[in-house]
């Protein structure tokens, strides 16, 4: 038989129920698609009603002051929720209102926050309104939101559009989710067994057995990349500049294929000097005002160039949303109307992509918390359908979703080449795509990690577009940074000290029954030398944060609400105090180099058993990797605390009872000029924003200041003007009296 939901919403005076309370309570009890009951009703909070609550759900005090008062209602309330479940829309806030009027304690729970993000991550926003727009469903209350029947009816009908979506999953992605989420105690478990019965009846019924889907390891089949290779030519073709321009003059193609499309002048200009630009081999900045469409003055000539000459055309951006407009509307409009096959690939950092072999573990030990078993149970019916294996489609709402996926992504696996391109890798399949290409978009992160791996990174290249470079230097500043608190440092040790998830116990289960009585015996030594350098590593990074603290505890304003930074300057470090921090470190430091030096060990050991243990070279890897990357933050502690270098700046930042230490490049156009402009052939630097005016009014503004911090001594520049006349229709708009972020009222 069908599970009984009871759909359940209220309007309140606040949102914390152990102070505020209900003004409105609508219940509606439902199986399948049959209504089975309905009550709703304001209710007498006694007690004024909030102005900002008024103006939210249209509920007045005068409408409330001749309401029942929930006392009277309980009875009717308790008799319509009985012992069924309970589904709300984000239902942790409605049922501890209830709760409060002792409803609903001990009924299972559904929440459809949860299941529309499983379901449908696609969506983007999970409000209630946003996800009745999404999937088209009917809107009782019209455009009057924030009513407590309104929003129950709304919620049974996503109820409903989320189970028939659910039904359309293979049996055993279901069954799959079924199974984990009963071991973990998973609350929306009991919706998926809810949707297996019934798919299993359905499938019965019409005499057809559950379609099955086999093995689950074959999930992602994504379409494979197919092409040639690029060809680059010795000696480049140079681009004919009136033919690439005119396909954005009065009649040329953009012309007759788009009925809104406007002429604009200065797109004219800025694609002249672009294609100028790769023809000569020399690099350019070019600042190009909102509206002139920059964006197709540098992709025309871009894909020309690349077509023509087997030239790949790297194009970097600041921003996800303009990434995302680049490949998803620019190239592909700029695909249909080109007379010659253009080929673009987006490429993403590693952390961008999901490793289907870490996925695979999880699907072997299971789920260990909440916010994985949805993640998980979102990656189940996601990978059918994913063609790239990406993050962005997943919308990680929470932190622990985040952390979760942490563990799934490209960047904390330590996989071979071989690995990799034996299964359905999403990474590796981005990387085929980006070899293939003629145009890769990708961010100004992954441009700075390519340079900073001698560019093993990204395929070979040595055109460049940097579209939004005004953020390019403190991208590349971002990127050289360094950040260390006591929870990361924390989560290094754990990976030692922990008997369950840590690697060292993961790497004892996985090849202590497989070596032999010796090695093993060397195995525990290294490992036992490591966990007491951890438990003393651990016992000194308490006194050293104390210490951190203590010293910078009369530097600070202990009254704000804001993080604070403070320079660790000569003048900081020279203090008398500053003695006993560098103590206490240097005794921490060397715990760490020792934790270390066991990781080097392990790895150096296990590799000699790389031909006879299966998974061995995994976890070589993993311990090369941990042991790297601990010898890495060791020494850009030792800079930070005892040996500055004179081209980076250090500091801390202290939030409440929170420090971080920190350090950056004090300046970057050295960099710049050396890995961008003096190893690539053609570079074009554009944005909206790019010239400053000096301190005198009457000083035109120019280029001086960026060529500065870039370096860009001999860099071409043009300023093409906007079709916009901000001057004349422009109106700044100044608030004065708009609360601070941590402010009550702040929206």
């Amino acid at each position: 038989m069908s599970t009984t939901y009871v759909a359940v919403d209220v309007e309140t005076t606040g949102l914390d129920a152990g102070k505020d309370t209900i003004i409105e309570v609508a219940a509606i009890t439902f199986q399948n698609a049959d209504i089975l009951d309905e009550f709703s009703s304001l209710v007498n909070p006694q007690r004024d009603v909030p102005p900002f609550i008024t103006q939210l759900t249209g509920i007045t005090q005068a409408m409330v002051d001749d309401a029942p008062s929930m006392f009277t209602l309980r009875s009717r309330l308790r008799s319509i929720i009985g012992d069924h479940v309970l589904v709300g829309h984000n239902i942790g806030f409605d049922a501890a209102f209830l709760q409060e009027e002792r409803l609903g304690i001990g009924n299972h729970r559904v929440d459809t926050v949860t299941l529309a993000s499983i379901l449908y991550p696609e969506a983007g926003r999970f409000n209630l309104e946003s996800l009745v727009r999404f999937l088209g469903l009917p809107n009782p209350g019209g455009e009057q939101s924030h009513r407590a029947l309104d929003d129950a009816e709304q919620t049974v009908e996503l109820f409903l559009a989320l189970k028939e979506k659910a039904l359309t999953l293979d049996f055993d992605i279901l069954n799959e989710i079924v199974q984990s989420g009963r071991f973990l105690g998973w609350r929306e478990t009991i919706f998926f067994e809810d949707v297996l019965t019934l798919k299993a009846k359905q499938a019965f019924d019409g005499d057809k057995p559950p379609k099955r889907g086999g093995r689950l390891a074959r999930l992602y089949q994504p379409t494979r990349p197919k092409g040639q290779l690029l060809a680059p030519k010795e000696s480049p073709d140079p681009l004919d500049v009136d033919i690439v321009s005119s396909m954005i003059r009065p009649g040329g193609n953009f012309d007759h294929a788009f009925p809104d499309f406007e002429y604009r002048p200065q797109q004219v200009q800025m694609l002249e000097i672009v294609a100028t630009s790769f023809n000569d081999g020399s690099h350019l900045m070019v600042e190009a005002g909102t509206g002139t469409g920059k964006s197709v003055a540098y992709l025309l000539p871009a894909a020309f160039w690349a077509h023509e000459n087997g030239r790949r055309v790297v194009i970097s951006t600041n921003t996800i949303n303009l990434q995302d407009q680049l490949i998803n509307k620019d190239i592909p409009e700029l695909q249909r109307l080109l007379p010659f096959e253009l080929r673009a690939a987006v490429r993403k950092g590693r952390s961008n992509y999901l490793c289907t072999r870490l996925f695979q573990q999880m699907r072997h030990s299971g789920p260990g918390s909440a916010d994985e078993m949805v993640l998980y149970a979102r990656i189940l019916q996601w990978l059918p359908t994913t063609e790239n294996g990406d993050v962005a489609e997943l919308t990680l709402r929470t932190p622990g979703e985040r952390i979760a996926w942490s563990r799934l992504n490209g960047e904390n696996a330590t996989c071979t080449s071989d690995q990799c391109a034996a299964e359905n890798c999403p990474l590796h399949i981005a990387k085929r795509r980006a070899e293939l290409a003629h145009l890769v978009v990708v961010n100004h992160s992954l441009l700075l990690a390519d340079v900073a791996r001698n560019n093993l990174v990204l395929p070979e290249f040595v055109d460049l577009i940097v579209d939004e470079a005004h953020h390019l230097e403190s991208a590349v500043t971002d990127g050289l940074s360094f950040r260390a608190d006591r929870r990361f440092l924390e989560a290094i040790l754990d990976e030692v000290t922990s008997p369950r998830s840590g690697l060292i116990a993961d790497m004892q289960k996985r090849v202590g029954a497989s070596i032999s009585p010796e090695a093993k015996s060397k195995l525990d030594t290294v490992v036992n030398g490591m966990r007491k350098e951890a438990q003393y590593a651990a016992e000194r990074l308490d006194e050293f944060f104390m210490t951190l603290s203590y010293f910078f505890a009369d530097k600070i304003n202990r009254r704000s609400q804001f993080s604070q930074q403070i320079r660790i300057t000569p003048a900081v470090r020279s203090q008398p105090d500053y003695d006993e921090l560098e103590l206490s470190w240097d005794n921490l430091s060397k715990n760490l180099h020792g934790i270390a030096d066991g990781f080097h060990k392990l790895s150096k050991g296990l590799g000699e058993l790389v031909d006879d243990i299966e998974g061995v070279e995994e976890l070589v890897l993993s311990l090369m990797s941990n042991g790297r990357s601990l010898e890495e933050t060791r020494a850009n502690l030792d800079h930070t605390i005892l040996e500055p270098q004179a081209d980076m700046i250090y500091w801390v930042d202290i939030f409440k009872d929170r420090i971080s230490l920190h350090a950056a490049p004090l300046h970057v156009g050295p960099l710049v000029e050396e890995h961008i402009f003096g190893a690539k052939e053609t570079v074009i630097l554009t944005s909206a924003t790019m010239r400053t005016a000096g301190p005198d009014a009457r000083e035109e503004a120019n280029f001086t200041y960026i060529r500065d911090r870039l370096h860009a001594f001999d860099v071409d520049d043009m300023a093409v003007g906007s079709p916009f006349d901000y001057k004349n229709n422009t109106l700044l708009y100044l608030v004065s009296d708009m609360p601070e972020p941590n402010q009550p009222g702040y929206q």
